[in-house]
């Protein structure tokens, strides 16, 4: 199969208008931060959008304690709907050290849902961590 100048260009552009879609989902919702017993937890959506998993960028810092937690056993995302989500993974790096970084990936939330929390638990004893969004349209 050949394909010309002009698919190529169509090709282009669309990957580009995914790629750019995918980045207006992401920068539509603000980073929230929580800081307790020593720790800073970020939290700032990647993915948050209607029959899509739910996808975040967490982080974990910290120069007093050490960083175990398995996050996909402590994470839990709710919805304003009653529904409640467990981490479906974690692509990040591994329990253990001062410095966490990663994804925290969620299944597809059911619609229609206007606003998720996210809750993490047991970080540096502090029982519960918040941070909520309201569902952009």
């Amino acid at each position: 199969m050949k394909l010309s100048i002009a698919s190529f260009k169509k090709i282009g552009l669309l990957s580009l208008a995914v790629v750019l879609g995918t980045a207006v989902v992401a920068l539509a919702y603000d980073m929230q931060a929580s800081n307790g017993n020593g720790v800073r937890v970020t939290v700032t959506p990647k993915m948050l959008a209607q029959n899509q998993a739910a996808e975040f960028e967490v982080s974990l810092n910290t120069h007093s304690v050490e960083l175990s937690q398995d996050l996909t056993t402590v994470a839990e995302l709710r919805d304003d709907q009653g529904h409640s989500y467990a981490p479906s993974r974690w692509d990040g790096s591994p329990p253990g050290g001062h410095h966490r970084k990663g994804t925290l990936i969620f299944p597809s939330l059911k619609a229609p849902v206007q606003s998720v929390t996210l809750i993490i638990r047991d970080v540096a004893k502090v029982p519960e961590r918040t941070f909520t969004w309201r569902i952009q349209p």
